[in-house]
């Protein structure tokens, strides 16, 4: 629609004319919501429905209206059969044209009823007719039109039924009083009331279909991120780790190679600078990582069995590191990747925080779990210049958060420092 007819059309509802004219003459079936999911059943299975509704129907409104108006009105019985039949085959795809339909349908038979009984058109007892029976498949269509209605839209309609129901009620008074107008008024406001809270059910389930797809995204979106600040932890741990080294091996290569050159002393001088600026560049792509929309990148990821290259590529660098291993090969792969990082960013901590320190190292399956202890004693040299903090030691908190289990960081009396991790293994004390 139009947004400025949708505007107008609003505007024209907010009063009770502009809902009339609405419901009568200017509205439209797209205006309209659209069906509920009830609707969306099998072809067959609403034939069938249909069908047997109609028949019952047909046969049950024939069959009255002849009795009482004899052979000779069969025109007019087909007339306002076919005004009663057609707004329930049109409900669906063009309610407010059903409800109109149906509205045309009860105004014919209340003015039929109104005329003098030896009308010759009508037959000799054309006040009798049983006109109950005419408002039978108007009250479904009133309120399934009603539950599809916007708001504002339904207070036309609902007042041309309640004018209807009146009708009926007026036209019935020579037979049955006032007893007639009470119940069609209490029909008819029971169908109105049925109608909108339909309606308001149809809201209600929009919103939570509405509030669970938000549900939906926000997890994903969650998801999405957790997978990020996993992505962006095996990056600080792998680039960290070994630009660290790198550093580390520059800076103590003149103690480890003899003979080495003013120049060449410069030279790896340089290289550690460089490392380091690569170190803190590095981290810094990471914090963006964290918070970019980038798509992770699986890669396959070191276990138990590279624990031993690891420290082999640390002593490598200068590091003494001595070094029990004892895990079987029965603990599960994540927590062979964790335990493989916690090592990693623990020696790297030592290699930075404590040059020439010793490392004892310690990774021992026990029956409650996975043991990895590190520690290093105090610095045999003064550190290097200092590099960014990273995410190294929270990386290790959040890695055993992830797995599950216990931690402790922090300096030793001596000066050095110590790292004791223990990370649960699944079914471990389970019964």
């Amino acid at each position: 629609m139009c947004p400025v007819r949708g505007v107008v059309s609003v505007r024209a509802m907010d009063t009770y004319g502009g809902s009339l004219g609405w419901a009568l003459l200017t509205g439209r079936d797209a205006d309209l919501e659209p069906p509920s999911a009830w609707w969306r059943v099998p072809v067959w299975i609403k034939a069938v429905l249909a069908g047997s509704a109609l028949a019952v129907l047909m046969g049950l409104t024939y069959g009255t209206w002849a009795r009482y108006l004899g052979g000779g009105s069969v025109p007019l019985i087909f007339f306002l059969l076919i005004l009663q039949i057609v707004p329930p085959l049109l409900v669906v795809k063009l309610p407010l044209t059903a409800v109109r339909v149906a509205a045309a349908g009860m105004v014919s038979a209340i003015i039929a009823v109104l005329f003098p009984a030896d009308y010759a058109l009508f037959g000799r007892t054309a006040s009798d007719w049983p006109l109950q029976i005419h408002v039978l498949p108007y009250l479904p269509v009133l309120a399934l039109t009603l539950a599809r209605t916007k708001p504002g839209q339904g207070r036309g309609i609902s007042i041309i039924a309640v004018t209807l129901a009146v009708g009926v009620g007026i036209a019935q008074l020579p037979r049955t009083g006032t007893k007639t107008l009470v119940w069609s008024l209490i029909v008819v406001t029971a169908t109105i009331v049925a109608g909108y809270g339909m309606q308001q059910r149809r809201r209600a389930l929009e919103q939570a279909d509405a509030a669970e797809r938000t549900t939906v995204e926000e997890r994903a979106k969650r998801a999405t991120l957790q997978e990020r600040a996993l992505i962006a932890r095996e990056l600080h741990d792998i680039i960290g780790h070994h630009l660290s080294l790198i550093a580390l091996r520059t800076d103590s290569a003149r103690y480890r190679v003899p003979d080495v050159s003013e120049a060449a002393e410069e030279e790896f001088r340089a290289i550690g600078v460089a490392a380091r600026e690569a170190l803190d560049e590095a981290r810094r792509l990471v914090g963006v990582l964290r918070d970019t929309e980038a798509e992770p990148e699986h890669e396959p990821q070191p276990g138990l069995a590279e624990v031993p290259s690891l420290i082999d590529g640390c002593r490598a660098s200068g590091i003494e590191i001595r070094a029990e291993i004892s895990a079987r090969d029965d603990v599960p792969a994540l927590v062979e990747l964790a335990a493989y990082r916690i090592l990693q960013e623990a020696l790297s901590n030592a290699a930075r925080h404590s040059p020439g320190a010793k490392v004892d190292v310690e990774l021992r399956r026990e029956p409650d779990g996975l043991k990895i202890l590190v520690e290093n004693g105090p610095p045999a040299r003064p550190a290097g210049p200092a590099l960014n903090d990273g995410t190294g030691l929270a990386g290790i908190a959040e890695r055993v958060t992830l797995i599950g289990g216990s931690h402790e960081a922090g300096p030793r009396a001596d000066g050095g420092f110590r790292v004791a991790v223990k990370l649960d293994l699944p079914g471990v004390g389970e019964a």
